[in-house]
């Protein structure tokens, strides 16, 4: 199904996927845009934790209705921002007679190793438009905490970049935290002040938290979408939360550890003290039940004419459960 040559001119019909590449790399000079963090083992872990988190958070990989439709086969999937691919994977695992793409700036982070037939991996800078792909090309697109990753107003290109390659009735599912960590102490208010104090640090964030426009007002404002929902999860830090808790605050610490060297560095903490309020931190999540919260916005490009589909699922005492997409 997937071919790696640079051919734009293929014909087929599935020349979307099969022809998507017209530069084996693309980053931007306009900008200086970097991963917010240097892609470490302790990075990569780090997304792991948050990744598998955020599935029990969610109780899914995925919040659009998809389900059905990439089990039949032949749906095409985007994921924008992969990092080291372990929502990609995990998709192309669960359905492997669907197709998916990972794409991220990073390509040190990208997977190496052969990772299905079903799943390519590409890397590849969002503000260089148009992205290599055909209109009409993707049956879902997936954006997981990317929103902070470019300067703002960058995004509204970018998104009608992604309205034009989605499928007509494909779906755009859009994960990202709320700004700020609730119920939390002294100790963890002043770690996550640093952490500000870094990611608003060029390069890593071009737009101040208080200034970013969220997901559901982008989408919402887009004539092309309709049917816009909004999935709302809280997420306990800290062993209080049970397994996502735990998860988190191990997420939290990665994160911390990720800075470090650049805190003592510039003296904003020294190291001393620094390791007292990460202790005090631990203690203080479960004091105080710190938590965190997400949302998932999911929206459907108009314009879907075909047939209607229907998938009938029997459970154990003969009840018929039917299941429509269109």
């Amino acid at each position: 199904m997937f071919n790696t040559s640079n051919n734009t001119n293929n014909n087929n019909s599935n020349g979307g996927i099969t022809s998507f590449l017209k530069l084996k790399w693309r980053t931007s000079t306009k900008y200086n845009i970097k991963p917010r963090l240097p892609n470490t083992v302790d990075d990569i872990e780090r997304d792991w934790v948050r990744h598998n988190a955020l599935k029990l958070a969610f109780e899914n990989d995925f919040k659009a209705p998809i389900e059905r439709l990439l089990q039949a086969g032949g749906s095409e999937v985007l994921d924008i921002g992969c990092g080291a691919g372990f929502w990609t994977t995990d998709m192309a695992a669960r359905f492997p007679l669907s197709y998916f793409i990972g794409l991220d700036i990073d390509k040190n982070v990208l997977p190496t190793s052969p990772c299905g037939r079903n799943v390519l991996y590409q890397h590849m800078d969002l503000i260089e438009l148009p992205l290599p792909f055909e209109d009409a090309t993707f049956d879902y697109v997936f954006v997981r905490s990317m929103l902070s990753t470019m300067p703002d107003h960058l995004w509204d290109d970018v998104l009608k970049e992604l309205i034009r390659i989605m499928k007509k009735g494909a779906y755009i599912e859009c994960v990202e935290a709320y700004d700020n960590l609730f119920d939390t102490g002294p100790s963890m208010n002043i770690l996550i002040e640093l952490v500000l104090r870094s990611t608003q640090q060029p390069p890593y964030s071009p737009t101040k938290e208080n200034s970013r426009n969220p997901w559901p007002n982008r989408l919402a404002n887009i004539s092309q979408l309709m049917g816009m929902r909004i999935h709302h999860t809280h997420t306990p830090v800290g062993f209080h939360g049970g397994e996502i808790g735990a998860l988190l605050l191990e997420y939290w610490e990665r994160m911390i550890s990720s800075y470090r060297d650049e805190w003592i560095a510039n003296k904003w903490i020294d190291e001393e003290e620094l390791e007292k309020t990460i202790e005090l931190m631990k203690e203080e999540v479960e004091e105080h039940n710190t938590y965190m919260s997400w949302y998932s916005v999911v929206a459907r490009k108009k314009g879907y004419a075909g047939p209607v589909l229907q998938f009938d699922d029997v459970d154990d005492d003969g009840t018929v459960y039917t299941t429509t997409c269109c």
